[in-house]
């Protein structure tokens, strides 16, 4: 397998940030946070990730905060690193360092667009497009999920409410950045509206 070499930095092409907003429901893409994926193999995955980011891994299907670094748990073994470009990419240094041939730790921004949904409907945006239950009692702050949004792949998680409403990060294949905005671009009618 190659080495990889963090001090060699991609630059991203600034994109034009994509964003709606229409009455009880904001999409806009985050365009400063970087992305990275965690996987460890074997049967001690746990154990090993303890030792090689230096804290414990969040439960299955959540997400924990600690010095601005977000750390969601994908499936057995796997997790996503998230946050600010410097703090995934320190953390991925102290990986490597003390990772084997066992731990496997890549950025993945380029390949992957991130979104914030909040609003009062966005629940029920997300219900149009996705099989997941989203009610508060369910998918409560912290949860996170892989799932669909109409026929694409996404990672999903509940963030804190912003204005009393619930907030939702969307993490989509970067090829699909554009798909999954139109879903959330025009206004939202809900089952009950016809």
């Amino acid at each position: 397998m190659a080495e990889q070499d963090f001090s060699v930095r991609l630059r991203r092409a600034p994109a034009t940030p994509l964003a709606s907003a229409v009455p009880g429901l904001a999409f806009r893409e985050e365009c400063t946070i970087c992305i990275a994926k965690l996987q460890i193999y074997g049967g001690r995955a746990e154990q090993r990730f303890s030792d090689v980011v230096g804290t414990r891994p969040p439960a299955p299907r959540t997400q924990e905060q600690s010095d601005g670094l977000t750390t969601a748990w994908l499936a057995p073994g796997e997790w996503l690193l998230i946050g600010a470009e410097s703090t995934v990419v320190a953390k991925l240094l102290q990986i490597e360092g003390r990772g084997g041939g066992d731990v496997l730790a890549i950025e993945i921004t380029h390949a992957r667009t991130a979104f914030l949904l909040s609003g009062t409907n966005a629940r029920e945006a997300l219900a149009a497009h996705c099989p997941l239950d989203f009610q508060a009692s369910f998918f409560q702050i912290d949860a996170v999920a892989r799932s669909l949004l109409g026929n694409v792949g996404m990672f999903i998680a509940r963030l804190e409410d912003v204005s009393g409403a619930p907030c939702f990060r969307i993490i989509v294949d970067q090829t699909m950045r554009q798909y999954a905005a139109r879903m959330f671009a025009s206004p939202f009618r809900s089952s009950g509206d016809q």
